[in-house]
């Protein structure tokens, strides 16, 4: 349905009304035994009557207030899309949805992570009146319930306008809660939550899909009508199953992750990729920077705007082929720096999806999909034209109030860049650009056929200056190759706009067509790319020509780019997995790189690497991680903090050096003039801990950490926890001295560590004795566990076989425990926490964490994307054949493998 058109005029109680009645009758019926005047599930034919009758629209609006049908008119509809998007930091964020969309759990999530006040507006309700809703209902007479409802709503948000989630129920969105709603989202926050059918009708606990069908398509234009943004909950396989085993109608997701009793093997980490994706979608359309820098800072690459990076590239995939057929999300991103959603169909089909839905609904879950499956940024592109089913048939143009409307609906779902056609008029993309928020706009311009003088033709100035007049952040230009010249024209092009007076816009400009992929190759800034399963589509739907590794192949082959090599520098590194991850990434993202192991008794062995004008950067082992430091010209933060390096990276500029690795050229030789040492071993373990952190485990205040070993690895991993924003750390190393000069050395360094009220300094490390003490009674049991001590014979050392004492791992809802150690990999330790996953336990591994600091490596010492599971696939592949008597099964990880990071 289009929002350009007025919404049908019913309440939303109405419509959701029977869903009470339901769950008290589906008790009555189960408790009482079924009946012949029951159906399946305990409901009778009458109350499907009912909900058809409580469905049916309301001819005369009478169930709506005056101004709300005022509201409502087309006219005032389009002049409601110029959308508010920007809030002050501590805006109250309102979530509204029908039920069984899991509001209430995402609201637990978003309360806990940002340390905000909860606030239910049926408890409210009862808070403010002393009755329910129900009860309400039945003492007093439907004017009077209605005045009552709009006064609570009314004072539920005007006395809870800062550092609150609020959840609206159904009753909320009716009337003047209409009303006041779309008021309230000009200041705050108001965020539409949706889910596909099946796991609605599983809530609701209905048979019948057509009324569930009828209940989204009727509820979707109201509830969009008093919102700023939309997130669409991405069911997780297994959630639903736990929560019909539920008999309370409130038994919500976040009740079944924290249900120890209904674990299995880790039903507590369902919801862990629903959070990280809420959370940064919240973080993100709410401009909440810190925080978003606080969950992306893991990756180098995350630091750098895309546009100020050399040679990036967007992956273009048509929406109409995420619903044709089913492909790999990841396969498709993977490498790239970007994904480009192109939406390029004016109706979804249904069946496509499962959700029985309008475009709009489709277009949210296929964007949620992504987001789920990728960690780049994402950029919404609707393109003008619209893909007819018939292949004979010519693309039509989208009309400007269909552009609109869908480019609107992007800008709902907080993408990270969002296209504007310049085609269209300036008042319909004013109105677009206007209501941005944190979303960057690209002005892209994509001519049908060559101007007349080509990329000379001073039209192409005039577009470019008109997108900047408009607003847009960055620009975007292509026209079908008429010739091979034109790739000469297009790179003038680029140079004499880079040479106006005076800050210009990034310019994304390249020519399209067979003849046009000379220009793709060289164009700077996130150039669209093909992947290999969409090749076969590549003119149909008019996608791009090239891969990244055609691409790349461009650069190495014509000088732009050289081959590098790196290195794993060490005392002792031949077992080590490195060089087969690394050139296996190399290989797949078409760099002539190579990565060798380069062993050496002493430090000296470095100088062979320095000379070589084709070092592109080395990993360093042990026991050379702090030896190396006074070689260095500059270190970044993070190895100055803990204090150790296991990344090099050549400086061949010394007057631009920075302490940032990615400001060293890549991939050019030439003499080295200075080293750069940085850290990835505390990204590494900072990754783990989120991927095995529950939600029930989110860092709060009272969260405690306990760390392992004093060593170099027990440095990067307090230096992780203090990231996280852990507030107590604990340490236990077997020589008691080592551990309180490790806890001295952080507590002089007063870094700053990230909390509910933004960055501060109040963590504080401890010294624990003795395994046979009890856990300190005035802190919590820990939920994040780092052992940093080896698990291997060294000399004449015995293997120490460490396990956790019983009395320091009582947290009733378990936590996260990460091993460091690999050989062997199924340690005494790990073998403890996996006889514990019933309590809650997660327990990750040394070849867990190589990986994880690898994707870190990958990116300082080449600027590009890592292809994660790749990298991940590799380790566990060459662990298993050199490990062959293993005692841990890899195969089952092989099998699950997930290249993103929790």
């Amino acid at each position: 349905m289009s929002i350009l058109v007025r919404p049908p005029k019913r309440r939303l109680d109405d419509i959701e009304a029977l869903t009470d009645q339901n769950h008290r009758r589906f008790s009555r019926g189960f408790s009482q035994g079924s009946g012949n005047s029951l159906g399946i599930n305990g409901y009778s034919e009458a109350d499907y009557g009912l909900l058809e009758d409580r469905l049916e629209v309301s001819r005369d609006g009478s169930r709506f207030a005056p101004r709300f049908r005022d509201l409502t008119s087309p006219s005032r509809f389009e002049e409601s899309l110029q959308t508010q998007r920007k809030f002050s930091q501590n805006a109250s964020i309102v979530l509204i949805g029908i039920r069984g969309t899991g509001k209430s759990s995402l609201a637990v999530m978003l309360a806990a992570t940002y340390g905000r006040r909860l606030i239910e507006a049926d408890r409210y309700f009862q808070q403010v009146t002393g009755r329910s809703r129900a009860a309400y209902k039945k003492e007093y007479t439907p004017p009077q319930y209605r005045r009552q409802e709009a006064i609570v709503m009314e004072s539920m948000l005007m006395d809870h306008q800062h550092d609150c989630v609020i959840v609206c129920g159904s009753g909320d969105v009716e009337r003047n809660g209409q009303i006041l709603l779309r008021e309230y989202a000009k200041t705050h926050p108001v965020i539409h939550i949706l889910r596909d059918l099946g796991s609605i009708k599983s809530y609701l606990r209905t048979w019948d899909t057509e009324k569930v069908r009828r209940l989204l398509k009727l509820s979707g234009p109201i509830y969009r009508a008093c919102s700023n943004f939309e997130f669409f909950n991405v069911s997780e396989k297994g959630i639903g199953d736990q929560t019909l085993g539920k008999d309370s109608q409130h038994y919500t997701q976040w009740d079944a992750e924290v249900d120890q009793r209904a674990q299995t093997s880790a039903p507590f980490l369902m919801l862990k990729r629903l959070q990280r994706d809420f959370l940064r979608f919240v973080a993100f359309a709410t401009g909440n920077i810190s925080e978003l820098r606080n969950q992306l800072s893991p990756f180098p690459l995350h630091m750098q705007p895309i546009e100020s990076r050399k040679f990036t590239y967007a992956a273009t995939v048509p929406i109409s082929s995420l619903l044709e057929r089913d492909l790999d999300i990841e396969e498709l991103e993977s490498t790239a720096d970007a994904f480009e959603l192109k939406i390029d169909v004016s109706a979804t089909p249904s069946a496509q999806l499962g959700t029985e839905s309008n475009l709009m609904d489709g277009i949210s879950q296929i964007v949620a999909t992504v987001r789920r499956n990728i960690i780049v940024p994402l950029i919404y592109h609707v393109d003008r034209r619209v893909v007819s089913a018939n292949q004979h048939t010519e693309p039509s143009r989208r009309s400007g109030a269909s552009y609109l409307e869908l480019v609107q609906q992007g800008l709902r779902l907080g993408p990270e860049f969002v296209t504007v056609d310049l085609s269209f008029e300036d008042s319909l993309l004013s109105q677009i650009i206007a209501s941005k928020g944190s979303t960057k706009v690209i002005g892209h311009y994509s001519a049908d056929q060559s101007l007349p003088k080509g990329w000379d033709d001073p039209e192409y100035f005039s577009i470019y200056e008109r997108a900047k007049r408009l607003g847009c952040d960055m620009v975007r230009l292509t026209q079908p190759a008429a010739s091979i010249d034109d790739n000469f024209a297009v790179e003038r092009f680029r140079h004499q706009v880079k040479t106006l007076p005076g800050s210009q816009l990034p310019v994304i400009a390249y020519n399209s067509g067979p003849l046009g992929r000379k220009s793709c190759c060289f164009n700077p800034i996130l150039t669209p790319v093909i992947s290999r399963p969409l090749t076969s589509e590549a003119v149909t739907k008019e996608l791009p020509s090239i891969t990244i590794k055609e691409a790349q192949d461009a650069l190495y082959s014509s000088f732009v780019l050289d081959p590098m090599q790196f290195f794993v520098f060490g005392a002792n590194t031949t077992y080590s997995l490195s060089p087969a991850m690394h050139n296996a990434a190399f290989e797949m993202r078409g760099m002539p790189h190579t990565y060798r192991i380069h062993q050496s008794a002493t430090l000296r062995g470095l100088n062979e690497l320095v000379e070589n004008p084709n070092f592109g950067g080395s990993s360093v082992s042990l026991p050379y991680k702090t030896e190396v430091i006074p070689l260095l010209h500059s270190m970044s933060p993070h190895a100055r903090a803990i204090g150790a390096v296991n990344t090099l990276i050549p400086i061949r500029d010394l007057e631009t050096s920075t302490d940032n690795s990615l400001d060293m050229e890549k991939s050019r030789s030439g003499p080295i003039k200075g080293l750069h040492g940085d850290n990835t071993d505390w990204i590494g373990i900072c990754n783990c801990i989120r991927r095995g952190l529950s939600p029930a485990n989110a860092i709060r205040p009272s969260t405690t950490g306990l760390v392992i070993g004093a060593g170099g690895m027990a440095r990067a991993a307090i230096y992780s926890m203090i990231h996280l924003g852990v507030q107590n750390i604990f340490i236990w190393n077997r020589t008691f001295v080592n551990s309180e000069k490790l806890a001295q050395h952080y507590m002089r360094l007063n870094l700053h560590t990230l909390g509910r009220s933004g960055p501060s300094s109040n963590y504080h490390i401890h010294v624990l004795e003795s395994l046979q003490n009890s856990w300190p009674a005035n802190y919590k049991q820990p939920t994040i566990i780092c052992s940093g001590i080896p698990a291997h014979r060294i000399g004449d050392q015995p293997a120490p076989n460490f396990r956790l004492p019983s009395q320091w791992i009582e947290s009733p809802t378990g936590g996260v425990v990460v091993d460091l150690a690999y050989k062997p990999l199924n340690t005494p330790l790990m073998r403890q926490i996996r006889s514990l996953s019933h309590r809650g336990w997660v327990a990750l591994d040394g070849l867990d964490v190589l990986p994880e600091q690898g994707f870190a490596q990958f990116e300082l010492f080449t600027g590009c994307r890592a292809p994660r599971r790749l990298m991940r696939t590799i380790v566990l592949q060459e662990y298993k054949e050199e490990e062959q008597d293993a005692d841990y099964d890899l195969q089952t990880r092989l099998e699950n493998l997930d290249g993103q990071p929790m």
